[in-house]
C-alpha cells in the first residue's frame, strides 16, 4: 500500500533532508489523482486514455450537466449540424454516419456509443459544477469545492482534492447573453441557441412572429430551420460574414447502408476517407495570410458564390464583407441564403436596440410590433476568463493572470497554476487544422507529464514566466500580415484593441509537432527530495525479483573478431610511428 504522502518519509535527517522511499521510473511511486473539469469531446478523450494508458491513477471527472456532451448536448437549435468526419476519435472512427454534415443529435449519439463501448461513464459525475480550485502549496494539491444538484434541484457544496487539475470545459458552451435594452420586459419567449428546450419545436413557431438577432453560425443554421414553419422571421444582422455555397450533405449522397458496412468492413478503407477530410482542414494556413495568392483565391471565389447565391443587391450589399475571408468565422451559409430570399423572411441590417413588450427596435430606428418570440442567435462568451475562482501559486488566480491579456503557455499550460492542464485555452489552433488531432496531442501532452511526476515523485510542475512571456511576443509577431488583423468582429481577437487571442501562430499540424515532447526547461520543477534529481531513486527494489532482467544495461552488439598477432618488427613499427595529429601539428615526423 503506497504511503501517504503527508506523513513524513522514512530516511529523514535532523535538518530536514529525506530519500523518498520510491522506485526509479516506476508509476507505483506515486498514487495520482486526477480530476477532468466537463464530459464533452475532450473530456471523454481524457476518459478513454488514461484508462489505457495510465497505471496507478485515479480519474474522476465531473460534469455540470446531467450526461456528457457538453456542447454536443446543450446546441440543439434547429438544424445545428457540423462535418462528421472532423468530429470523431482516432481510436473509434465511425463507419456508420448517415451524412457527412450530422445533426448535433447524431454527433451526441456516437459521444454516447464511445462511452457505452468503454464504460467510460464510471469516471463521471453528472450535475457537478467545479466552483472553486486552489492550489495547496504545502500540499502539493488542488484543492476543489464541487456544487452538486440533486433532483429536487437542491445543492449542497462538496470538498475534494487532487494531483493535477484538467480544464476540459470547452469555448463554445458559456452563452452570450447580449445588453439589449427592455429584454427583460419582454412578455414572449426569449431562447439563446445555446440553451434550446425541447419543447421550443416546429409546433411552437407555426403561425408565429419571431425574431433572430445575429448571423453567426448558430444563425446560418436556425433561419432556414424555423423559416418553413414561421409567418414571419425578422433576421437582424449587424456584421457581415463570409458564406460558403455548400449543397445540402455537401453534395455527395453517402450513407446507404451498403457503403456503411463497406466501411465497417474494411478499415483501411475508413481510414483512408478519414485521412482526406483531415488532410482538407489541415491545408488551410497558407490562405489565412492577407496578401497570399491562397488568401486572394478565396476571396475572389467567395465574392462570386455569394452575388450568385443571393441575386438581389440589397442582400449583396448588407452580407457581402470587405475584409479578409477567415477574419470571421467562415460557415456553410446556401440554405441560410437562400432562406433570406423567402417571402416570409426579413433581413434587418442593424443592431437590436431595444426591446419592449411586444415589439422590438432596431438600432435604425425600424420598430416591428406583435412578436412572439426572440431566438438569441449571439454565440459565446470567448474571453478566455474562468467561470469559476481559480487560485493557483502565491494566491495568484487565473483571473488576475488573465487580466489584460490571456496569456498561456502553448495554449496548454499558465504560470504560477501548477500541474494545470487547459484544452482550448489561448492561442490554440481552433481554426488551422484539424480540432480533433490537436486535442489528441494535448492528451499525449498530459499523459506525459502525469508519467514523470509519477516516475521523479515530484512536487510541482509549472511553466516558466519568461517562456511564457516570449512564447506570447512570437504569438503576436508571427500573426502580423494575418486575415485576423483586418476589420471585423471576431471572437477569435479581442474587440478593444485587436489583439489576437484565438488563435496559434501556425498551422494545427504545427501545434501538434511543438507539443509531441515536453520541453522540460521551459518550466519550474521541483522534487518532494532538496536533491532534486534521479539519484533520489533507488534501484535496490530490482533485487528481490526473480523475474527481471538484472543486467540490462547495453554490451557492444558486435564481439570482437580473433586476428592474426602482428610480427614483433611490425609491432614494433605499430609503436614508433607518430600519430596522425603529432605529424600535422610538428610539421612532419
Amino acid at each position: 500500500m503506497e504511503r501517504d504522502q503527508r506523513e513524513p518519509p522514512p530516511h529523514t535527517s535532523s535538518n530536514g533532508y529525506f530519500v523518498p522511499d520510491v522506485t526509479y521510473l516506476d508509476p507505483g511511486n506515486r498514487r495520482m489523482r486526477i480530476v477532468t473539469i466537463g464530459a464533452g469531446f475532450s473530456g471523454i478523450m481524457y476518459a478513454y486514455r488514461f484508462q489505457n494508458e495510465l497505471e496507478n491513477v485515479e480519474h474522476v471527472i465531473y460534469e455540470k450537466n446531467g450526461d456528457i456532451g457538453g456542447t454536443w448536448l446543450e446546441n440543439r437549435y434547429p438544424n445545428c449540424a457540423f462535418p462528421s468526419h472532423s468530429y470523431v476519435y482516432n481510436f473509434a472512427l465511425n463507419p456508420y454516419w448517415s451524412e457527412l454534415y450530422s445533426s448535433s443529435d447524431s454527433i451526441w449519439k456516437y459521444l454516447d456509443r464511445v462511452c457505452r463501448v468503454w464504460d467510460l461513464r464510471k469516471y463521471m459525475q453528472f450535475n457537478c459544477r467545479v466552483i472553486e480550485a486552489t492550489w495547496n502549496e504545502g500540499l502539493g494539491k488542488w484543492m476543489l469545492k464541487v456544487e452538486q444538484t440533486y433532483s429536487d434541484e437542491s445543492t449542497c457544496v462538496l470538498e475534494d482534492e487532487c494531483d493535477v487539475l484538467i480544464q476540459a470545459t470547452g469555448m463554445l458552451n458559456n452563452p452570450k447573453l447580449p445588453e439589449i435594452q427592455g429584454l427583460g420586459s419582454f412578455k414572449g419567449r426569449v431562447v439563446h441557441t445555446a440553451q434550446w428546450p425541447d419543447e421550443f419545436n416546429a409546433a411552437e413557431w407555426t403561425g408565429k412572429k419571431i425574431v433572430i438577432v445575429g448571423a453567426g453560425s448558430s444563425s446560418l443554421q436556425a433561419t432556414p430551420g424555423m423559416q418553413p414553419y414561421a409567418k414571419e422571421l425578422h433576421v437582424f444582422i449587424r456584421s457581415k460574414s463570409w458564406l460558403a455555397s455548400v449543397q445540402p450533405n455537401y453534395g455527395v449522397i453517402q450513407g446507404s447502408q451498403e457503403e456503411q458496412e463497406s466501411f465497417a468492413r474494411d478499415h483501411a478503407k475508413l481510414v483512408s476517407q478519414a485521412r482526406v477530410y483531415e488532410a482538407g482542414a489541415n491545408r488551410v494556413w497558407k490562405a489565412l495570410f492577407k496578401d497570399s495568392p491562397e488568401q486572394e483565391a478565396f476571396r475572389s471565389r467567395f465574392q462570386q458564390i455569394m452575388r450568385d447565391e443571393l441575386e438581389d443587391e440589397t442582400l449583396v450589399k448588407g452580407l457581402v464583407p470587405d475584409f479578409a475571408v477567415g477574419c470571421r468565422r467562415t460557415s456553410p451559409g446556401r440554405a441560410f441564403m437562400q432562406a433570406l430570399k423567402k417571402p416570409n423572411v426579413f433581413p434587418h441590417f442593424t443592431a437590436l436596440a431595444k426591446v419592449r413588450e411586444t415589439s422590438v427596435i432596431g438600432a435604425d430606428g425600424s420598430e416591428i410590433a406583435d412578436i412572439d418570440a426572440i431566438v438569441l442567435a449571439t454565440g459565446f462568451d470567448t474571453t478566455y476568463l474562468p467561470r469559476f475562482n481559480v487560485v493557483g501559486m502565491n494566491g495568484i488566480s487565473l483571473r488576475a493572470k488573465f487580466t489584460p491579456n490571456p496569456d498561456s503557455y502553448l495554449g496548454i499550460g499558465v504560470p504560477v497554476l501548477i500541474y494545470f492542464i487547459v484544452t482550448f485555452g489561448p492561442t490554440f489552433p481552433v481554426l488551422t487544422g484539424s480540432v480533433t488531432a490537436s486535442i489528441s496531442a494535448v492528451a499525449d501532452y498530459a499523459i506525459q507529464m502525469i508519467k514523470k511526476i509519477q516516475a521523479e515523485d515530484l512536487l510541482s510542475v509549472c511553466p516558466r514566466q519568461d517562456i511564457t512571456d516570449q512564447f506570447n511576443e512570437h504569438c503576436q509577431t508571427m500573426l502580423h500580415g494575418t486575415v485576423w488583423e483586418d476589420h471585423c468582429n471576431s471572437w477569435y481577437k479581442r474587440p478593444s484593441d485587436g489583439r489576437i487571442t484565438a488563435v496559434w501562430p501556425g498551422s494545427a499540424l504545427h501545434f501538434q509537432e511543438v507539443v509531441r515532447h515536453p520541453r522540460w526547461e521551459d518550466f519550474h520543477i521541483k522534487s518532494r527530495n532538496k536533491l532534486n534529481s534521479d539519484i533520489n531513486a533507488d534501484i535496490a527494489p530490482y533485487m528481490n525479483v526473480d523475474n527481471l532482467d538484472l543486467a540490462f544495461y547495453d554490451y557492444d552488439r558486435f564481439p570482437l573478431r580473433k586476428e592474426a598477432a602482428p610480427t614483433p618488427s611490425q609491432a614494433r613499427e605499430q609503436t614508433l610511428r607518430p600519430r596522425p595529429e603529432a605529424v600535422e601539428r610538428n610539421g612532419g615526423p
